[in-house]
């Protein structure tokens, strides 16, 4: 397990000798420790502390050299490259810093990076990813609640204030998570947001995406080692981990904007306004410069300051907070919030120095666009004219997501019902790779996906059977296996899970909860549970549905079949979205059916004999091994 040079230990290794009227001190440095082994050798540190951008920086060292000390507007702040030699050894080593006859010393930590099977490995259609939110999942540690100094506590009465989950409630709760089938773990943002709320606007901010300190678990969810003990065991589980990060935005009472380093570290909010939100002007080309400066450079919100990465220090801080992340905490994976909004030259930049630290890793970036082109143009090697190139390998799926519930809700027709969901996945030839599509019936920002097919058990298992079964890599928001409803805003999507809490009257967490929440619900949830936990865990070891090819037929009266298929297996999906049941006629199958005579039905456990016909129960899903 790393030893962390903490900030305390840091400042208590400082050294004064005051000679002067206006002394230099250093309250924190970042990042507080580094490795070696880098590809990258050059490190920024960010110094702050009273007038420390006055001093000037000594290191002696064989193996480091000072590359740059750079001074800027606020006199609080000092910027230092260093290099570091790839024959550096771990170990620490002073840094020097003297104004006049004032001598400051701090001892700087370099580590040597953890070599692991289980670390850093990345995520793709193998895997199927569970999304929580920490604040909404489990409470295993009510002492936390109520952080001394910090803004906010718990109020289980207003919807829009914290609830005390953390990642102890998480880490008491890996088995569930494994038993549902589960091989990855996304968790909404876990940094510092110790924000000022102001419930009467829905200003809450137990969702993470305000942060307050980015190198800091927020104290209220646990701490960082905390979070590096949680990702362990869930890698010695099997099950890997992807962080939320955001570099679009940060929130109000972060550290730095209380006390800006330079002018232009975020877009003037007087100037510029809030963003129009339209990410299509982005790729679009007609575009006015107008519109792009909105759409960049605009606050996300009036809590949240929007950074500018064109500035060459920020931008390089970002990147190292990333890479910092990934080798302290030994993360599989990052969901890149708001991708599109920040300048995506340096997106580009951010991604491109990850993956060359970490080529086994990936990222997602949220890219919340209207169709599959605008989708498309995300993804990595996506041909555009300008010859931008994302390195992104991962986008999310929003033009399928709104085609599974339009088609799960509407009547058969030419474009419509299952045909959606056809006519999409027919325009993956814009995908440099579509099988790196993470996939979802919702999220965190959506609208509960058993609000969104009007509660109708029916539709929600079909719509969970074409989310594990299609191209892609599949998301399950907390609260799906138990038909969790929750409508359009933020709180109502959110809901706490039931059981994570001491004295709740239901634990959905175990099989005796979930069935009393169907009876109390009138809803199948134990039997939806199942169903899902049953496909997910025959998924693990299907290559055909990560890997396999998929071969689809248009759709007729309702019903969608399609195949996915490898040189050693072929798996057939029957999606009978019509209210009736029926006779499905197999000759247009042929050339994937003419040598098999049956198929397993994985969602029944039952033989399915293959003639010419197949019998179909009205709104039901068939998941057929041929045989």
């Amino acid at each position: 397990m790393i030893k962390i040079n903490l900030l305390s230990a840091l400042i208590l290794l400082c050294s004064f000798s005051v000679t002067e009227a206006q002394t230099v001190s250093i309250d924190r440095i970042e990042p507080e420790f580094w490795w070696t082994g880098f590809e990258e050798t050059r490190l920024q540190l960010l110094v702050y502390g009273e007038n420390i951008g006055s001093s000037r920086l000594h290191v002696d060292h064989d193996d480091i050299r000072v590359l740059q000390v750079i001074s800027v507007e606020n006199p609080n702040y000092l910027f230092v490259y260093l290099d570091i030699s790839k024959n550096a050894s771990p170990g620490s080593f002073p840094l020097i810093f003297t104004k006049g006859e004032q001598t400051l010393t701090a001892e700087y930590t370099l580590l040597e990076r953890e070599g692991s099977e289980t670390r850093h490995q990345g995520f793709d259609a193998s895997d199927v990813i569970y999304l929580l939110m920490p604040d909404r999942f489990a409470n295993g540690d009510p002492e936390n609640d109520e952080i001394p100094g910090m803004i906010e506590g718990v109020n289980m009465e207003e919807p829009y204030a914290r609830k005390g989950g953390d990642l102890k409630g998480v880490m008491d709760r890996l088995e569930y998570i494994k038993d549902l089938g589960m091989t990855a773990i996304w968790f909404n943002p876990i940094f510092e947001n110790d924000m000022p709320y102001n419930y009467s606007i829905g200003a809450g901010f137990y969702h993470g995406y305000a942060a307050t300190d980015m190198y800091r678990v927020d104290r209220r969810f646990g701490s960082n080692e905390e979070f590096v003990e949680l990702i362990r065991r869930s890698q010695e589980m099997g099950m890997k981990v992807i962080m939320d990060k955001i570099h679009n935005h940060v929130g109000t009472h972060h550290w730095f904007i209380r006390d800006l380093p330079m002018s232009d570290w975020v877009h003037d909010q007087a100037v510029v306004g809030n963003t129009n939100y339209r990410t299509d002007v982005l790729m679009d080309p007609y575009a006015s410069q107008a519109d792009l400066n909105s759409m960049v450079q605009g606050w996300f919100v009036d809590e949240m300051p929007d950074l500018n990465q064109r500035n060459p220090l920020l931008a390089d801080y970002l990147i190292q907070n990333t890479i910092w992340w990934i080798e302290y905490s030994g993360i599989d994976g990052i969901r890149m919030d708001t991708h599109p909004y920040p300048y995506k030259d340096y997106m580009a930049e951010w991604a491109r120095r990850v993956f060359r630290e970490y080529p086994d890793f990936n990222i997602v970036g949220e890219v919340w666009m209207q169709n599959a082109a605008t989708t498309a143009w995300w993804q990595y090697n996506f041909p555009t004219q300008s010859g931008y190139n994302s390195y992104l390998p991962s986008v999310t799926d929003f033009p399928l997501w709104r085609s599974i519930v339009a088609g799960l809700n509407e009547d058969a027709g030419w474009d419509t019902g299952l045909a959606r969901i056809y006519y999409t996945l027919g325009q993956d030839f814009l995908y440099t790779d579509p099988n790196l599509n993470v996939i979802f019936v919702d999220n965190h920002d959506l609208v509960r996906f058993m609000t969104s097919i009007g509660e109708d058990p029916a539709k929600y298992r079909l719509g969970l059977a074409i989310l594990l079964t299609t191209r892609g890599i599949p998301q399950i928001y907390y609260g799906t296996e138990i038909m969790k409803a929750g409508g359009a805003n933020d709180p109502d999507k959110r809901r706490i899970f039931p059981g994570g809490w001491p004295g709740d009257a239901i634990d959905a967490f175990t099989e005796e909860g979930r069935l009393a929440l169907g009876e109390e619900r009138n809803l199948p949830i134990q039997e939806t549970f199942e169903y899902l936990r049953n496909i997910a865990e025959w998924r693990k070891e299907k290559e055909v549905i990560h890997f396999g090819a998929l071969t689809h037929f248009i759709p007729e009266n309702n019903v969608y079949v399609y195949f996915r298929h490898n040189e050693e297996e072929t798996v057939m999906v029957i999606i009978n979205g019509a209210d009736e049941a029926g006779t499905l006629s197999t000759g247009r199958f042929n050339e994937f059916l003419e040598k098999y005579t049956a198929g397993y039905d994985v969602i029944s456990g039952s033989k399915v004999d293959i003639g010419e016909t197949v019998q179909l129960h009205a709104r039901t899903a068939m998941i057929l091994e041929l045989r």
